[in-house]
């Protein structure tokens, strides 16, 4: 036997839940005469009778009852990925994949993440953070839906970077041990890519420019372990202002070297890949923070 019409069997199954051929064309805004031509197609195909007319209802036969029971089912389901269907399409429910590098998990995610909650409390955010270049295959592949970061490789020709905003700076040192030449001159250096060369990082070139005898005393992919370290009085680092805000507010930190020292913050994602409302609302709250 061919594989049955799924239309004929979706008229059927209207037929038997409303108990009728008028009130299922009423239901569905289709005409009559083309629901009754269905049933009648669909027994054809079948080889056996689903119901019985009578004057105001209709009896299902025993073979009927059977069709009708599978194709609720199966009917209950498609109902079930319509609505999954429209949630995700007004951006209520499901998960919310994305990436960002080590400067941006700490102090921003949770104001932007409570913000976002209380949008969308039936999304769940998955959050992945690290450097681009060991994040950018789970973006090409799709299990990252996409990433914000300060350094962003070369990319495979299925993705695409956005300047997304620039993020001001500031160079910190422990307040107490300013004045301390020797640790004024002793920098920790940021490195987040495997291709940058040690020895010639920009921000630690910007820092020479104001302190000669500056060296490299460290050097860390992590904006928390820097901030650490300048916190136990190592060194001097540059690290996010949005970052260092509540230590220079206290007087923890000091920040030297009034400028601009602001860095891009890079999206990225997959050329192919769809801007929704509730994607362009975690950018929109993110930039907010990073910005201040």
């Amino acid at each position: 036997m061919n594989n049955i019409d799924l239309n004929y069997l979706k008229y059927f199954y209207y037929v038997a839940t409303y108990n009728g051929f008028t009130k299922a064309a009423n239901e569905i805004h289709v005409q009559q005469p083309v629901i009754s031509r269905a049933v009648k197609l669909l027994e054809q195909q079948l080889g056996f009778k689903l119901l019985e007319r009578q004057k105001k209802q209709i009896i299902l036969t025993a073979e009927g009852r059977d069709i009708f029971n599978l194709a609720k089912k199966l009917f209950t389901h498609v109902d079930q990925i319509s609505t999954y269907a429209s949630d995700r399409y007004e951006q209520n429910s499901g998960d919310l994949c994305f990436a960002t590098s080590d400067s941006l998990a700490p102090d921003a995610l949770g104001p932007v993440l409570k913000k976002f909650k209380a949008k969308y409390s039936k999304v769940r955010p998955i959050h992945h953070a690290g450097p681009a270049d060991m994040l950018i295959d789970k973006i090409s592949s799709g299990v990252i839906e996409f990433g914000i970061f300060f350094n962003v490789p070369d990319l495979p020709s299925d993705l695409e970077k956005t300047k997304l905003t620039n993020v001001p700076f500031e160079f910190v040192i422990l307040k107490e041990v300013a004045r301390n030449k020797e640790i004024a001159e002793s920098f920790i250096g940021s490195k987040e890519r495997e291709d940058d060369e040690t020895s010639r990082l920009p921000l630690f070139e910007k820092y020479k420019a104001h302190h000669k005898g500056a060296h490299l005393i460290a050097i860390s992919s992590s904006s928390m372990a820097r901030k650490d370290m300048v916190l136990n009085g190592l060194g001097v680092t540059i690290l996010p202002r949005f970052l260092v805000r509540t230590e220079l507010k206290t007087g923890l930190l000091k920040s030297l070297h009034e400028g601009d020292y602001s860095l891009p913050l890079y999206l990225v994602e997959r050329k192919s890949s769809y801007r929704s409302g509730m994607k362009n609302v975690l950018l929109n709250l993110l930039r907010e923070v990073v910005e201040k």
